[in-house]
C-alpha cells in the first residue's frame, strides 16, 4: 500500500474516532502494534519503533510473531527502541544464533575433540541422524533470559509495561498458538525458533516452532484485544520472479510463500497503518548487516512521521516517566532443580553448573554453568526458568537425555611430518556406566594409525582412563655435523628414518573447573626406530631401537586460551614428569636403575586492540640419568608437531633436526586479524640445547634460531596455515603447509 492510500486511510480513521471521542468524551486513541516475522529483516522493526517514538505515540499493546517477538518483547518490557537497537550492535548475533561454546566451558576431553574433528553425525537404530537444525539455540536464549529478567516476576504478560502476546507453532499438528503468559524469555523463544535454524521448544511438554509457519501476521489476534488502531510493520519476504528459482531451496521457499502472501494480501487492507520497509535486498540471516537494516527501518519511519504525530494527538497526554531500563547483571538464587528425562546423577548436574547457592549469581555465571552442559553433547534439548520465590529465584532446568549414545566423526589432515590423512572416530557414550566414554580414532593416509581411549567421567572427583595408541610416520634425519660416533646421527644416512611408537596407558586425573586437570598414571610403551645405516651396515636397516619400556608418569595441565590454534587470550601450562622404571633389553646398569625427563610448556597470549594479538611461550625439556640416551632425547624443529614422546616443534627447522639431551626455547608470535577467521602471523623461536643440564657452560655453547611468517585460516575443516621460515644457521628456507585439525 502507497503511503497516499495510508494517509487517505489514516484521515478516514482519524475522523472517525473524533466523532466517537466527542461522543463518549473520551479523547483517547488506544494504539496496538503487530511486528511480523521476517528473520534478520526484522530488525527493521528497531528502526520504525525509534519513529514511533520520536513521535510521541503511546503503544497499549504489542503482537509479534518471530524476530518481531523478539524486538516486540523486550519493548514491552520496558526497554526504549534506543536501548533495542544499542543492545543489538553490541551483540554477537551470529555468535548467539550458532551453538559455539566458549572453549572455557569445555573439559580438556571436550576440548580435544571439539578440535578434532570436521563433521559429527549422531548413529542411531542402525543408521545415521542428520541434525535438525543449524543450532539448539542455548546462546539466544541465554541472552533473552537476562534482557528480561527485570520482568521474570510477571507471568500474565497482560500486566507488563506494555500487554504483550506472540504467535508460535504446535509442531504436531501446524496450528498456530497465541502466548500471553508463562516465563517470557521461553514464550519468545518459542515464538522464534525458526525451522532449520534452531532446535523446536519444547513448553509443557509440547514442541513449538517459529509462530511465522503458522500466523507471521496476527492482525485478528490483536484486533481482539480492544485496541482502535493499528499499526502493522511488514517485514516479510515477497514472491520472487524466475530468475531467482534457482535451487529446490528457491522453489521450496517459494511455495512455502505462497499461502503468506494471499494472508498478507487480505490482512494488509484491513491494517489501519500498514508499513513494508524496502528490504528486499536482504536475506533472513543477514545479521551482519544489523545498522544497515535498522537504518531502512528508520526510514520507512520517517515517511511516516505526520502519520505518527497525528496517532499521538489523538491520544491522552501521557505525564508517566518511563522508567529506563537497562539489563540486569546478577540476581539471587534459592536453588536449583533439576527435571525431565535423564540418567545423569545430581552431583554431576550440579558439579556442571558450579553455581555457590543459595546467593547472589551473576547471569555470566549461569550462562557458564549452562555451556558446561550443554558442551558435553548429552542432551539432546534443556532449557531453564527462574520462579520467584519470596526475595530469591529458583532455577528449575528441565533436561532430556539424547536419544543416541553413539556418534561417528570425520576428519581430514595434512602436514609436513605425516603427510596426509584421513580420520574416522567412533565415540560411544553410556558403554559400562552412564558417566564413561569410549572413543576410537582410525587414522588412514601416508602414515596409519589408532588412538583408543575409555574414560569414567567421575567430575571433580578422581576419573579413571584406559588409553591406547599407535602412532607412526618417515622423516629425513639431517646427519650434517656428526662427526662424533657418540652422536646418534653419525650412523645414519640423511634419507629416511622410520619411527614406530604403541603405548598403552592406564591413568587416573581429576579436575578443577574446566582449565586445570592433576594426573598419574602407569604406561607400556613398545619404541621401534630404524634407519638405513651408512657405516655399520652399508645396506638393510640398522635398529636405533626396538625395546619395550614400562614407565610411570604423572601431568598437570592448565588451559584457560579461547582457541588452541589462533587464540587472543589465555594462559596455558603442561607439565609432565616421567620415570622409566624397566625395559625389555634390560640395559638399565645398576649406577642408573631408571632414568626420566621432566618437559614443560608454559605460554601466555594477550590482545593489544582487536585485530592484533601476542603470544609468548617457552619450554623445557631434560633428560636424566638415561643409560641408552638417544631414544627418548629432545626433537626439535617443525611445525606444530604432534605431541608424542619428545617432540617438539622449532620453527626453521625440520622435524628431527636437533637432538638435545636437554633443552630450553623461548617463542613469541604475533597473529594480525585481516578479517573474520584470516590472520597474517609472525613467529620467531630461539633455543639452547645440552648434552649435561647440569653444567651451565653446556647451555651457551649449542644454540638455535628460527623465524617465520605465514597466513592462517580458521576454515570449517579446521586451520589452514601456509608459513615460509627462515633459519640463520642453515641459511636454507623453509616452507611449512597445514590443513585441517590435527590428530
Amino acid at each position: 500500500m502507497s503511503p497516499k492510500t495510508c494517509l487517505l486511510l489514516f484521515l478516514y480513521v482519524t475522523n472517525f474516532y473524533c466523532l466517537k471521542g466527542q461522543e463518549n468524551g473520551n479523547n483517547d486513541l488506544k494504539v496496538g502494534l503487530l511486528l511480523s516475522g521476517g528473520g534478520a529483516k526484522g530488525l527493521a522493526h528497531i528502526g520504525v519503533l525509534k519513529e514511533i517514538e520520536a513521535a510521541g505515540v503511546r503503544i497499549d499493546y504489542i503482537a509479534g510473531t518471530s524476530i518481531g517477538a523478539v524486538i516486540g518483547g523486550l519493548y514491552a518490557s520496558g526497554y526504549s527502541a534506543n536501548k533495542i537497537e544499542e543492545l543489538i550492535l553490541a551483540a554477537d548475533l551470529q555468535n548467539l544464533i550458532t551453538d559455539d561454546y566458549p572453549r572455557r566451558s569445555k573439559s580438556f576431553h571436550e576440548k580435544e575433540d571439539s578440535e578434532r574433528y570436521v563433521l559429527t553425525l549422531p548413529f542411531y537404530n542402525y543408521k545415521f541422524q542428520f541434525p535438525s537444525s543449524i543450532s539448539k539455540g542455548y546462546n539466544f536464549y541465554d541472552q533473552l533470559v537476562q534482557l528480561t529478567a527485570h520482568v521474570h516476576h510477571i507471568d500474565d504478560f497482560k500486566k507488563l509495561p506494555v500487554p504483550f502476546f506472540c504467535m508460535t507453532t504446535d509442531l504436531e499438528t501446524g496450528k498456530p498458538l497465541l502466548l500471553e503468559s508463562g516465563f517470557l524469555p521461553l514464550t519468545i523463544n518459542a515464538s522464534s525458533a525458526l525451522p532449520t535454524l534452531f532446535d523446536p521448544v519444547q513448553i509443557d511438554g509440547s514442541l513449538y516452532v517459529d509462530g511465522g509457519v503458522a500466523n507471521n501476521y496476527p492482525l485478528d489476534e490483536l484486533k481482539e484485544k480492544g485496541v482502535d488502531f493499528i499499526i502493522g510493520v511488514d517485514v516479510q519476504s515477497q514472491l520472487e520472479n524466475r530468475s531467482s528459482l534457482l535451487s529446490a531451496s528457491d522453489i521450496l521457499m517459494q511455495i512455502n510463500q505462497f499461502s503468506i502472501t494471499k494472508d498478507i494480501t487480505r490482512k494488509s487492507a484491513l491494517t489501519d497503518l500498514y508499513l513494508k520497509p524496502d528490504i528486499e535486498e536482504f536475506s533472513i540471516v543477514s545479521f551482519k548487516d544489523s545498522e544497515k537494516i535498522i537504518q531502512k527501518g528508520l526510514i520507512t519511519g520517517q515517511k511516516y512521521r505526520s502519520n505518527f504525530e497525528k496517532i499521538a494527538a489523538l491520544q491522552a497526554p501521557n505525564n508517566t516517566i518511563k522508567k529506563k531500563v537497562k539489563p540486569i547483571e546478577e540476581i539471587t538464587l534459592s536453588g536449583l532443580s533439576f527435571y525431565g528425562n535423564t540418567k545423569y546423577g545430581l552431583s554431576y548436574l550440579k558439579g556442571k553448573m558450579r553455581l555457590k547457592l543459595p546467593g547472589p549469581v551473576s547471569f555470566e555465571k549461569i550462562q557458564e554453568g549452562v555451556n558446561n552442559l550443554a558442551s558435553t553433547n548429552n542432551f539432546s534439548r534443556f532449557r531453564y526458568t527462574l520462579d520467584k520465590e519470596e526475595d530469591a529465584y529458583r532455577l528449575k532446568m528441565t533436561l532430556e537425555d539424547r536419544p543416541y549414545n553413539t556418534s561417528v566423526s570425520l576428519g581430514i589432515h595434512y602436514d609436513n611430518l605425516y603427510k596426509t590423512a584421513a580420520l574416522i572416530n567412533v565415540t560411544q557414550k553410556q558403554l559400562l556406566f552412564d558417566n564413561d566414554v569410549a572413543s576410537f580414532d582410525f587414522i588412514l593416509g601416508d602414515n596409519f594409525r589408532y588412538k583408543f581411549n575409555y574414560y569414567i567421567d567421575k567430575g571433580f572427583h578422581w576419573s579413571i582412563g584406559f588409553e591406547s595408541l599407535f602412532n607412526q610416520f618417515e622423516s629425513p634425519l639431517n646427519s650434517e655435523g656428526s662427526e662424533s660416533p657418540d652422536d646418534p646421527k653419525y650412523f645414519y644416512d640423511s634419507s629416511i628414518v622410520k619411527y614406530f611408537d604403541f603405548t598403552n596407558c592406564f591413568y587416573i586425573e581429576t579436575l578443577f573447573r574446566e582449565e586445570f586437570a592433576f594426573g598419574i598414571g602407569l604406561e607400556h610403551k613398545k619404541l621401534i626406530i630404524r634407519s638405513r645405516a651408512t657405516i655399520l651396515d652399508s645396506g638393510g636397516f640398522e635398529y636405533f631401537d626396538d625395546a619395550n619400556y614400562f614407565n610411570a608418569y604423572s601431568f598437570l595441565k592448565f588451559d584457560s586460551r579461547d582457541h588452541f590454534y589462533f587464540p587472543t587470550k589465555g594462559f596455558f601450562f603442561d607439565g609432565n614428569l616421567t620415570l622409566y622404571l624397566d625395559d625389555s633389553t634390560k640395559r638399565f646398569s645398576e649406577k642408573h636403575k631408571f632414568f626420566y625427563t621432566v618437559k614443560s610448556d608454559l605460554g601466555y597470549t594477550f590482545s593489544l586492540n582487536k585485530l592484533l594479538s601476542i603470544s609468548v611461550e617457552a619450554s623445557l625439556g631434560v633428560l636424566v640419568n638415561d643409560p641408552n640416551r638417544y631414544s627418548f632425547s629432545f626433537l626439535l624443529g617443525g611445525y606444530r608437531n604432534q605431541n608424542i614422546n619428545n617432540f617438539a616443534p622449532f620453527i626453521g627447522y625440520s622435524a628431527l633436526d636437533i637432538f638435545a639431551f636437554s633443552f630450553l626455547k623461548t617463542s613469541v608470535g604475533m597473529d594480525l586479524s585481516l578479517s573474520k577467521n584470516h590472520y597474517l602471523r609472525l613467529k620467531g623461536n630461539i633455543a639452547s640445547v645440552s648434552d649435561q643440564p647440569f653444567d651451565a657452560h653446556e647451555w651457551s655453547e649449542k644454540r638455535y634460531s628460527g623465524y617465520g611468517v605465514g597466513y592462517g585460516i580458521n576454515s570449517f575443516l579446521g586451520p589452514i596455515e601456509l608459513t615460509y621460515s627462515f633459519s640463520p644457521e642453515t641459511k636454507s628456507p623453509l616452507w611449512y603447509f597445514n590443513l585441517g585439525w590435527s590428530f
